[in-house]
């Protein structure tokens, strides 16, 4: 039968506290790790996000240049206002048809729904070029400008 000497109760008493500090740091450390990687995620999500929402932006106004051929040479137009801006500019102007209801509609969407929204729209031989930019600095310090650029071939213009 072995005989096992267990050591002095002074000494595995230090050990256990010593290891139990140990164990601390190594999840803290852990903790401290997830909760950046989460961070991220949510930047990244957001930074998503908007790119979404200006791809839906862009598809409704190349919906909008479709049903309304007749005028799509009027619809070429630059974007480059602040939220309230646009909100003012749509108070003061009535929106007498389809096409100044259209523009109204995109210029609002593109400065109230897109952080520092801007957008570009032109119009050649039947080719719609829409170009939107936003500011992904919010979500990252020092980003550059985000932007999304659409070609899309609508047909012959009258």
């Amino acid at each position: 039968m072995p005989f096992f000497i267990s050591p002095p109760l002074a000494a595995a008493r230090g050990f256990s506290l010593l290891e139990v500090l140990v164990a601390v740091l190594v999840l803290a450390l852990g903790i401290l790790g997830a909760a950046s990687l989460q961070l991220s995620a949510l930047r990244y999500h957001s930074g998503s996000l908007h790119a979404t929402h200006a791809s839906l932006l862009a598809q409704d106004m190349l919906e909008r240049l479709r049903a309304n051929p007749e005028q799509i040479a009027f619809y070429a137009m630059t974007v480059d206002a602040d939220c309230e801006q646009a909100a003012a500019h749509q108070l003061t102007v009535s929106a007498d048809s389809v096409l100044a209801q259209d523009k109204l509609d995109f210029t609002r969407a593109v400065t109230c729904e897109l952080p520092a929204g801007r957008a570009r729209l032109s119009l050649h031989n039947g080719m719609a070029i829409l170009h939107l930019q936003w500011s992904e600095a919010r979500q990252f310090v020092g980003a550059a400008d985000a932007e999304l650029r659409v070609t899309a071939l609508l047909g012959a213009q009258p």
